[in-house]
C-alpha cells in the first residue's frame, strides 16, 4: 500500500527556495549496514544488545526493506541512494567488461545513470558528508565532502594489519575535494572513536576478516572526525563487516546462537564433526559483534542529533539467512551455486526522529523508497519519474500537513552514464575482496 499524500507538482525553481524551515530535521543522517538481517537484529534486541537501535525505535518506525533477486550490493545501494531500480541507473552487477579483451573489473561511479540524493540535496543548498558506500569512485563533485569506496583500497600489504599508506595517492579522484582524507587519516590512525582492541578476539581473525574490520573502524573514524569538523546537513556512512563476516563465520554464528539461545540448525549441512567448543566459543559470537559495533556507531550518531527534530534512518541492501539443501542461487554476475547460506531477500529499515510515526510498517519498502523518504524529510519533492515513493506510515500526520509529498518532473539533467568502466591500479585487489566472498571467479 501507498499512503494518499496531496501531490503538487513545482518547477526546479521553486525547490529548496526561501528560509529554513524549523519544522524540518536539521540534519539527515543515513546509515547503511551491509546484510543486516531484521531476524538477527530482533533476536539482538530481545537480548538488550542493541540498546541504540532500542533507542532510535522509540522515536520512529521499524520496516522490512525487500529486494529483488539477484541480491548484489552495488544494484541495491545505487537504487537505496538514486530511487530508481537497476534498470534505470544502470549498476546490475559486481564488474563489467573493459577494453577489446573483454577484461572485467569492478563497477565505478561513472556508469550510474541517474542522479544520487546527495547531488540533489547539494544542489539544494543542503551540504553533504558521503563516507565508504559502493559504486562512488572515481569521487564526482559534491557540495560538502565524499569519501569513496576506493579511499582506502586493498594494498600489497593485505595479508598483514591494515594501515593507511602513501601508496593509495597513486589512484586519484578517491575523495572529494581531493586531499580531504589527509584530515581523516590522522582520525583513522588515532583510531579515535573505534579500536581494534575493542573488538573481541580480533587478534583471532584470519588475515582476510582482520583486514577488513580494520578497513571499516578506519571509515568509521574518519567518518565521525568529518561529521564533528564540517557539520554536513546530510550525512551518510556505511559499515560492511556486518556482511563480510556472516559469509565467513555463518556456520560457527548459528552453532553458538543455537547452543546458548535456543533454536535450530536446521538447513545448514552436517559437519563430520562438531567444531570444537574453543573455536565455537570464539568465532560463534563475532557475526552478533558486528552488529553491536553498529550499534555503538549509531550511539555516536544519536549523541550529534536532536531527535525531536532530527531524521536519523538505518538501511541494510539485503539480509543473511540459511538456504534449505539443494537451493542454487544467484550468487555473482555470471555465477549460480548451490549455497547453504547467503544474502537474503529481506534486509531492515529503522528510521527515527521528529518527521517519522513511531510503530512498525505492515508493508515491505523497496530500497528506491529510501531516496524518496530522504528527499521528503528534507522537504524537497520526489521527481515524478523516480520508481521510489514514500510508504503509508513513514511521516506523521503533522510533518505531512505541513510538509506534503510534493513533485517535480524530474531532478535529472541529460544523460549521465558511460557505457564502460574506469581502470585503476588496484582493480585486481577490489577483485581478489569480490572473488574472497564468492561474487566472481
Amino acid at each position: 500500500m501507498r499512503e494518499a499524500v496531496a501531490f503538487v507538482l513545482l518547477s526546479f525553481a521553486a525547490a529548496g527556495c526561501g528560509a529554513p524551515d524549523r519544522s524540518l530535521p536539521e540534519r539527515i543522517v543515513v546509515f547503511g549496514v551491509d546484510a543486516a538481517d531484521p531476524e538477527v537484529v530482533a533476536a539482538l534486541r530481545a537480548r538488550g544488545e542493541l540498546p541504540n537501535f532500542d533507542r532510535l525505535l522509540e522515536a520512529g518506525f521499524a520496516a522490512d526493506l525487500l529486494a529483488d533477486e539477484p541480491l548484489f550490493s552495488p544494484r541495491i545501494w545505487t537504487s537505496i541512494f538514486t530511487g530508481f531500480g537497476p534498470e534505470a541507473h544502470g549498476i546490475e552487477s559486481f564488474t563489467l567488461p573493459v577494453g577489446s579483451e573483454g577484461k572485467r573489473v569492478p563497477v565505478t561511479s561513472n556508469l550510474i545513470r541517474r542522479r544520487t540524493v546527495w547531488d540533489i540535496l547539494g544542489e539544494s543548498g543542503i551540504t553533504v558528508g558521503v563516507v565508504g558506500h559502493w559504486v562512488t569512485w572515481p569521487a564526482r563533485p559534491v557540495n560538502g565532502f565524499l569519501l569513496t569506496n576506493y579511499t582506502w583500497p586493498p594494498t600489497e600489504e593485505y595479508e598483514k594489519e591494515w594501515s593507511p599508506g602513501a601508496e593509495w595517492d597513486t589512484i586519484g579522484m578517491r575523495t572529494f575535494p581531493e586531499g580531504i582524507d589527509g584530515e581523516a587519516v590522522d582520525a583513522a590512525r588515532e583510531k579515535r572513536f573505534f579500536k581494534t582492541a575493542d573488538f573481541p578476539n580480533a587478534d583471532r581473525l584470519d588475515p582476510a576478516l582482520r583486514h577488513y574490520l580494520e578497513k571499516d573502524l578506519a571509515y568509521l573514524n574518519a567518518a565521525f572526525a568529518l561529521f564533528d569538523e564540517r557539520k554536513p546537513r546530510f550525512f551518510t556512512f556505511y559499515l560492511e563487516a556486518t556482511d563480510f563476516f556472516p559469509h565467513k563465520l555463518w556456520m560457527f554464528h548459528r552453532y553458538y546462537e543455537t547452543e546458548r539461545f535456543g533454536g535450530s540448525m536446521e538447513g545448514l549441512p552436517a559437519p563430520l564433526a562438531p567444531p570444537p567448543r574453543a573455536v565455537v566459543d570464539t568465532f560463534g559470537p563475532m557475526v552478533a559483534e558486528t552488529y553491536r559495533l553498529a550499534d555503538r556507531a549509531l550511539g555516536l550518531v544519536l549523541e550529534r542529533v536532536d531527535l525531536e527534530r532530527d531524521a536519523v534512518l538505518v538501511v541494510s541492501d539485503h539480509g543473511f539467512r540459511t538456504y534449505p539443501p539443494g537451493t542454487i542461487l544467484h550468487v555473482g554476475d555470471d555465477r549460480w551455486t548451490e549455497m547453504p547460506f547467503w544474502h537474503g531477500e529481506r534486509g531492515i529499515l529503522f528510521a527515527g526522529g521528529g518527521p517519522f510515526r513511531r510503530g512498525t510498517l505492515e508493508e515491505p519498502v523497496r530500497p528506491e523508497d529510501v531516496a524518496a523518504i530522504v528527499l521528503a524529510a528534507a522537504g524537497l519533492p520526489l521527481g515524478a519519474d523516480m520508481d521510489g515513493t514514500v510508504p503509508e506510515g513513514v511521516f506523521r500526520a503533522d510533518f505531512l500537513r505541513d510538509h506534503p509529498v510534493r513533485f517535480v518532473e524530474s531532478w535529472e539533467k541529460g544523460a549521465l552514464g558511460d557505457e564502460a568502466p574506469i581502470e585503476s591500479p588496484f582493480d585486481e585487489r577490489m577483485l581478489e575482496k569480490l572473488r574472497s566472498l564468492g561474487y566472481v571467479h
